[in-house]
């Protein structure tokens, strides 16, 4: 008869025993707390697949950069695209589309047109969108107040949209 060796355990992933002390702790934490959780793991979720689209467009462009079909400067080119019923919108910098809702629209036209020039409109949107899109300047690489993409986007704000009230 032969002896049976013993069996070994399997050792955790560092992602298993996050989970697992994750687990434990739920179980202490009360309704508003969940909620608190569900939403930060719905904002962790929504980042990574923003970033995962943002690393396919980037590998995209990198190949036409490489056959010569894409200018190698950037611009800090703006574009806004409004969908056909008006509810939403895309600004678009260089290659990077970023969705907004009328409501945020509305914010950031009022912000421009409430502004004395350009730089103060350029600090008003960072500051803004700081505390309420920050999504919006890790996607498009805005690195301060005093990015292009912030001027050009209050330009092309003031040029093409009103203020409108309700």
């Amino acid at each position: 008869m032969t002896e049976k060796q013993p069996v070994k355990k399997k050792k955790k992933t560092s992602k298993e025993e996050l989970i697992e002390e994750l687990t434990d702790m739920i179980k202490d934490i009360d309704e508003d707390g969940l909620i608190f959780l569900i939403k930060q793991a719905n904002v962790l979720l929504y980042n990574k697949r923003v970033e995962e689209i943002n690393l396919k467009i980037e590998r995209s462009v990198s190949e036409r950069k490489g056959r010569g079909k894409v200018q190698q400067t950037e611009d800090y080119s703006v574009d806004i695209e409004e969908s056909g019923d008006g509810q939403f919108f895309y600004i678009i910098l260089n290659y990077n589309r970023i969705f907004f809702t009328l409501d945020e629209m509305r914010k950031i036209v009022k912000i421009c047109h409430a502004s004395e020039d350009e730089n103060d409109a350029s600090q008003r949107l960072y500051n803004w969108f700081t505390r309420n899109r920050r999504d919006f300047l890790i996607d498009a690489q805005v690195g301060s107040s005093k990015s292009p993409f912030l001027a050009n986007l209050y330009d092309k704000v003031t040029h093409t949209y009103k203020v409108k009230e309700g």
